[in-house]
């Protein structure tokens, strides 16, 4: 899923997901998802001030750039690893 230094709403990012993955992600799910991030301090998230609120805003934080590296090195370990059994 495509996030990074410029701030991506939640629904930019579950549409985002489905165009990757052929499959839709629940809004329930990518909220909790991200909370869990931010809570990290791996995404940084604000909600939009105008209008009723209710759009959610994530960017990549810069502890969250800094550990993305390692993350995509281990799932790329472990499906070598889910292969090769």
């Amino acid at each position: 899923m495509a996030l990074g230094a410029r701030e991506v709403s939640g629904r930019d990012l579950a549409k985002r997901y489905d165009e990757e993955n052929g499959s839709s992600i629940s809004f329930g799910t990518l909220y909790t998802t991200m909370r869990r991030l931010k809570e990290a301090g791996w995404v940084e998230a604000r909600d939009d001030g105008e209008g009723d609120g209710r759009v959610r805003f994530f960017k990549m934080s810069g502890a969250g750039a800094r550990v993305l590296p390692r993350l995509l090195s281990l799932q790329t370990e472990f499906a070598g690893r889910e292969a090769e059994a």
